[in-house]
C-alpha cells in the first residue's frame, strides 16, 4: 500500500522539528488533537479570507496530497475544509507536504486566528509534536465486496427460488385459492 501520509525517513515518534514555523506547528496541533468538527469550522472561516491565488494553492495541495476534491473550484470552501480535516486525519502529512509553503502559512494564520479556534490549544504546551499513525484503510481497498459471500460467489449452489411459498411467492401462505373461506 503507498503512503503518501508521512515523508520518507520521518519518524512519528520524533519530537518536534525545530525548524518548523511555529504558525504551522500550531495548525498541526489543531489538525492533530483539536476536534475535527471546530477545525472544518474554523477552515470554512479561514478560507474565504485567503486571497485567489492562496486558494488556488490548497486546492491543488488536496487534489495532489489527498487525491480528493478533483471537481471542485477554489470558492467550494466549504467542500475544500471537509477535505482538509479529513484527509490529514486519515492521512497525516499528505495535504502538509504537498502544499505550497506561502499557502500553508496564511491558510495556518487564518485558522489559528478564526473565531472557532477560540479555546482549542488547552493541551498545546503539552503536545509533543508528534504525528499519529495514519489509518489503516486497507480493509477498504476492495471497498467492502467479499467475492466469498452473496449472489456473486461461485461455489454457491444454484439460485434460490423466489416464487416458491418459502420465499413469499405465490404459494406462500394460505390455500393459494385466493379465497377463504
Amino acid at each position: 500500500m503507498v503512503s503518501f501520509g508521512r515523508k520518507r525517513g520521518q519518524d512519528r515518534r520524533t519530537g518536534p522539528d525545530p525548524d518548523e514555523d511555529p504558525v504551522v506547528r500550531q495548525y498541526r496541533f489543531l489538525l492533530r488533537e483539536a476536534s475535527p468538527d471546530a477545525v472544518e469550522v474554523a477552515h470554512s472561516e479561514a478560507l474565504p479570507r485567503l486571497t485567489d491565488d492562496q486558494r488556488r494553492a490548497v486546492l491543488r495541495a488536496v487534489q495532489v496530497g489527498l487525491v480528493a476534491g478533483q471537481r471542485l473550484g477554489p470558492d467550494d470552501t466549504a467542500q475544500l475544509a471537509h477535505l482538509v480535516v479529513l484527509g490529514e486525519r486519515r492521512s497525516p502529512h499528505a495535504f502538509l507536504s504537498t502544499c505550497d509553503p506561502s499557502a500553508l502559512q496564511a491558510l495556518a494564520q487564518a485558522v489559528i486566528h478564526s473565531e472557532a479556534c477560540f479555546g482549542l490549544f488547552g493541551r498545546y504546551a503539552g503536545w509533543d509534536g508528534a504525528d499519529p499513525e495514519p489509518e489503516d484503510d486497507s480493509a477498504w481497498a476492495d471497498a467492502g465486496f467479499n467475492p466469498d459471500s452473496g449472489r456473486w460467489n461461485p461455489a454457491r449452489k444454484g439460485p434460490k427460488d423466489y416464487g416458491s411459498g418459502t420465499y413469499g411467492g405465490a404459494g406462500a401462505g394460505g390455500d393459494g385459492g385466493g379465497g377463504g373461506g
